[in-house]
């Protein structure tokens, strides 16, 4: 072989071991910092109770309650009810106000806030494994209703009315 193609092959050796060394290197980052999702004009929970509501909400009928409290359904603290207070920070980090044992669920994976109108919303906190309302992945803050079956990681959540068992 001329020396010109052996140097060729190690130049192209070198470029696809960096190309694979930069897959590994986002990948890993990714596992532990989970995806970037772009949200229209930063919504958060914070946000809601400004009054800024977002396309996917739902109205409350009059004669229908506000939701008063999360009945865990399956996971770890399956049977609990949890009542809707200021604001839930849920995930396996020790300063959640809902601390779950899930390897599923990121340290900071969602929160549930109350809107000014009393409504009350979760927003997943660009967690690497995502939030479900009613099946569906969420990447935007998302309003509850009565009824509605919230899933993080391995563990599932029913938005129920205050006082309800």
């Amino acid at each position: 072989m001329s020396e010109l193609l052996v140097a060729i092959l190690r130049i192209a050796y070198l470029v696809l071991l960096w190309v694979f060394i930069l897959f590994i290197g986002s990948t890993v980052r990714t596992d532990i910092f989970g995806r970037r999702v772009a949200t229209r004009g930063g919504s958060s929970p914070a946000a809601a109770a400004g009054g800024s509501t977002p396309k996917r909400h739902r109205k409350r009928s009059r004669n229908q309650p506000a939701p008063g409290q999360l009945h865990i359904l399956s996971g770890s603290r399956a049977g609990q009810i949890i009542p809707l207070a200021d604001r839930i920070l849920v995930g396996r980090g020790g300063d959640s106000n809902l601390p779950i044992d899930d390897d599923y669920a990121s340290t900071h994976h969602a929160e549930f806030a109350q809107g000014v109108d009393g409504a009350w919303f979760v927003e997943d906190l660009r967690s690497t494994n995502g939030t479900y309302v009613n099946g569906q992945r969420i990447e935007e803050l998302t309003r509850l209703t009565i009824g509605d079956e919230v899933r993080i990681g391995r563990t599932t959540m029913a938005v129920e009315a205050a006082g309800r068992r």
